[in-house]
């Protein structure tokens, strides 16, 4: 498994919200991608809710924690988003979308709530999206991330990490297939971004992005 991550500060806000780590431990790789909203504190929130994640689920897994399964990584998932959250918002505030991905014994499990996407690269470089934001103008269910990508309402998320309302991700799983390019990103990549331009960036990682006033976050894998 080989994977990069990058993160360009938007010009928008003096301070970038958006937060990604990944690790792989030659057995699973954890993917955790965040963006916090537009309320007062959620950049301090989305940098501690990443570091903490990161920190407990491998933690667990070291103490037998197992995530070899669907069943079992969305348990412990679930199980981590819901025990760091008291200890979070007792002194941070704000809230966040946020994405966690686990690939183990050849399984993908996602768990997320907000607008962070999962998408699978083919080998043009274009992009299936496989998770569904949650957004008001996706109230539906129905639209491609294309269309929302049009739409100002796409801005408004219906489901984030915040005080006082307990996680509750949903979660996408599917096989995760050897050979396979999949991108976890926020929605400065998915909707700022032309389908052009997004090619160019997985083409070439390293390209400058100056121009964007959203914060511009992905994670990059290939199995």
């Amino acid at each position: 498994m080989i994977y990069a991550t990058r993160s360009v500060k938007g010009q928008a806000r003096e301070e970038n919200r958006d937060y990604a780590d990944a690790v792989f431990d030659g057995v699973r790789g954890l993917f955790v991608i965040v963006d916090g909203t537009s309320k007062a504190g959620s950049g301090q929130l989305a940098q501690g809710l990443v570091q903490r994640l990161m920190d407990t689920y491998q933690s667990r897994v070291e103490q037998g924690s197992g995530d070899d399964t669907h069943e079992l990584a969305t348990q412990l998932i679930r199980s981590v988003l819901t025990d760091l959250h008291a200890p979070l918002f007792s002194e941070l505030c704000g809230s966040t979308s946020y994405l966690v991905a686990v690939v183990a014994n050849g399984l993908l499990t996602i768990a997320y709530e907000g607008d962070c996407g999962c998408g699978i690269v083919d080998a043009r470089m274009g992009i299936e999206w496989i998770t569904t934001p949650h957004c008001l103008a996706n109230w539906k269910r129905d639209r491609s991330h294309r269309e929302l990508a049009c739409d100002p309402a796409r801005n408004r998320i219906t489901r984030s990490y915040k005080i006082g309302k307990a996680p509750d991700p949903e979660i996408v799983i599917r096989n995760a297939l050897a050979g396979e390019r999949l991108v976890f990103a926020t929605d400065g990549f998915w909707a700022d971004m032309s389908e052009a331009f997004q090619a160019e960036v997985l083409r070439t990682p390293e390209i400058a992005i100056t121009d964007m006033d959203d914060d511009v976050t992905w994670i990059d894998v290939r199995l």
